[in-house]
């Protein structure tokens, strides 16, 4: 099955997320299982006209690491809420700039256009972005270390 967005690679990661990130490593990553009880955030992408088409997931471990670096919040904040699986409100909301950039690294000149519809924890997806992480036709995972922070791991997927 074809996917209308092309799947970003290492390299297109760290050029996008490296402008919010000095030092950020990236390879790619192992597959991690996007179940509710593994603290995952899950950024939704829409097209233009409301359907659901691309996902961008974040383990715990990453969005922890990186929305607590986004407001230079205490390395030991990121530690406890990877741990308890819980994000701040503050985390949240960075979390979500976050996953808006990254519409960018499944779209190209010639693509489709991407918006992010919503954030949700993977303890609390809604049915349209179950369907999409369900129907997926490509997907790439990548290992991201943010420095003085920690390593996670990103998911993009396309139907």
């Amino acid at each position: 099955m074809a996917t209308a967005y092309p799947m970003p690679d290492a390299a297109k990661v760290k050029t996008m997320l490296g402008l919010l990130f000095d030092g950020l490593e990236v390879k790619p990553g192992k597959k991690f299982d996007i179940v509710p009880p593994s603290g995952a955030w899950v950024g939704l992408y829409v097209s233009d006209d409301g359907a659901p088409v691309a996902a961008c997931v974040a383990d715990v471990a990453l969005a922890a690491n990186s929305s607590a670096a986004l407001s230079m919040l205490p390395p030991g904040v990121a530690k406890d809420a990877a741990k308890s699986k819980e994000l701040t409100d503050v985390m949240v909301g960075n979390l979500r700039e976050i996953m808006n950039i990254c519409t960018r690294l499944l779209m190209t000149d010639g693509s489709a256009h991407l918006r992010l519809e919503e954030l949700y924890p993977a303890k609390a997806l809604p049915p349209q972005a179950a369907k999409v992480l369900g129907a997926v036709a490509a997907r790439v995972d990548f290992e991201l270390t943010v420095p003085k922070y920690g390593a996670g791991t990103m998911a993009v997927v396309s139907t």
